[in-house]
């Protein structure tokens, strides 16, 4: 038997695609710091830099976690009321 129409379907969907959406950030946040981390360490050990390059790859997949956390985490259209602009 199902229930009736309308009720429990759109918003048990809706928490699972919020859930899945935060559920992949912290996927987001590792691993481009792992592939970069990853490639740094395998040209440190090419052109013998260590660790300097590993660390800058960790660095750059660090930052670029960060942004698409961001981007995934603030609603879309930064425009609104809340983006920190005043109106004269």
């Amino acid at each position: 038997m199902s229930g009736p129409d309308g009720e429990g379907g759109p918003p048990e969907r809706d928490a699972l695609a919020d859930a899945l959406k935060y559920a992949q950030s912290g996927t987001m946040l590792i691993a481009p710091m792992l592939a970069l981390g990853a490639i740094g360490y395998w040209l440190d050990r090419r052109f013998g830099t260590k660790p300097w390059l590993l660390l800058a790859g960790l660095l750059v997949g660090m930052v670029g976690g960060f942004v698409n956390f961001i981007r995934l985490v603030l609603p879309p259209g930064g425009g609104g009321a809340g983006s920190g602009r005043t109106a004269r």
